[in-house]
């Protein structure tokens, strides 16, 4: 396959992963990106800001609007860091309960959606996304 049509055939595949997580996300009233960030802060139990937007590979103007939301909503509170400086983000007692449901709705999540592949597609499936995520990350910078 030319490089040019799996190109194509990639940025289709992200695009529509992309809208399926939307429509999985809505039900929880969550938008794009609410969902990771609630991962995020359910595994760690809090993060500040800077890591929040490095781990989403987003703008620190780009989380702060998304947390703001997310606090209107209830999901999420922001509180100063021993430092002073940072603010620690974590979930509120609704952001638990929004996390718990949404961990519960995404379990069987990879089955689903690498249905088909064979034990050795999904190897060669991890080391081809890793090397593409690497040059994503060099081309943009990161």
């Amino acid at each position: 396959m030319e490089g040019k049509k799996l190109l194509n055939q990639f940025t289709d595949m992200t695009r529509i992963h992309t809208a399926y997580v939307e429509r999985r996300l809505l039900h929880l009233d969550l938008r794009t990106g609410q969902g990771a960030v609630l991962t995020a802060l359910g595994y760690s139990g809090g993060c500040t800001q800077k890591e929040l937007a490095e781990y989403r590979h987003v703008s620190a103007a780009t989380i702060s609007v998304m947390l703001r939301r997310m606090e209107n909503a209830g999901l999420v509170t922001r509180s100063s860091g021993e430092d002073g400086k940072s603010n620690l983000i974590t979930l509120t007692e609704h952001g638990r309960q929004v996390y718990d449901r949404l961990m519960e709705d995404m379990a069987g999540e990879p089955e689903r959606v690498f249905a088909g592949l064979s034990q050795e597609d999904l190897q060669a499936a991890e080391r081809i996304f890793h090397t593409v995520s690497e040059n994503l990350a060099y081309l943009s910078g990161r």
